[in-house]
């Protein structure tokens, strides 16, 4: 990136699966990639919910030469709940026993060892805590990924960011049910936003 160029956020999200017909995580990568906050580019990519898929997803979308220093690494996921929750923690292996969009299950794969974020996750949920109250969100941190292909996803952007020396961070949102894209595109605009300044 030259001195000229505004900073580049990396967001990825995902599509369906399982039981999930509407997720707001895609969407969500998407919205930001059309109308990003000032003075930011974001570049986004919609993952495959799957295991083996995610790596070489994610290694595609970093080969981009216009993906080549980041500012930020950004997963999008989403959960059953109705809050927002910035991820702490990776795990080195998936601990789920559900099968992903290709009917693979993760047990048994390994990324070698446990990551954490380097992004001061406590100090980020102070500076929000305003904003999420109003605009009507709980704001959550929290220590388990899931062990699904959002927490092994994790694990390969936190290997990429410590790569690429950026931060690399997850934010688990809403499921669409609880509140509609929409709704919950401003706060994750000013999520990237309390991140880039940083």
């Amino acid at each position: 990136m030259s001195a000229n160029e505004p900073p580049l956020v990396l967001v990825t999200g995902f599509g369906p699966f399982l039981d999930v017909q509407e997720n707001p995580s895609g969407a969500l990568a998407e919205a930001l990639e059309a109308a990003p906050p000032e003075g930011i580019r974001i570049r986004h990519r919609v993952l495959p919910v799957t295991f083996e898929g995610v790596p070489r997803a994610l290694a595609e979308f970093l080969a981009a030469p216009e993906h080549v220093r980041p500012t930020l690494l950004l997963g999008l996921g989403v959960h059953r709940g109705a809050s927002f929750r910035f991820e702490q923690n990776a795990r080195a292996e998936p601990t789920s026993d559900k099968p992903d969009t290709s009917g693979t299950i993760g047990l048994g794969m390994s990324a070698g060892k446990p990551r954490a974020t380097s992004v001061d996750v406590f100090a980020l949920a102070r500076e929000l805590s305003d904003r999420s109250q109003e605009l009507g969100f709980e704001l959550q941190l929290s220590s388990d990924a899931g062990g699904y292909v959002c927490d092994w996803t994790y694990q390969h952007l936190l290997r990429l960011g410590e790569h690429l020396r950026v931060p690399a961070l997850f934010l688990h949102v809403p499921s669409a049910e609880a509140h509609p894209v929409d709704q919950q595109l401003p706060f994750v605009r000013e999520v990237v936003e309390r991140l880039v300044s940083r």
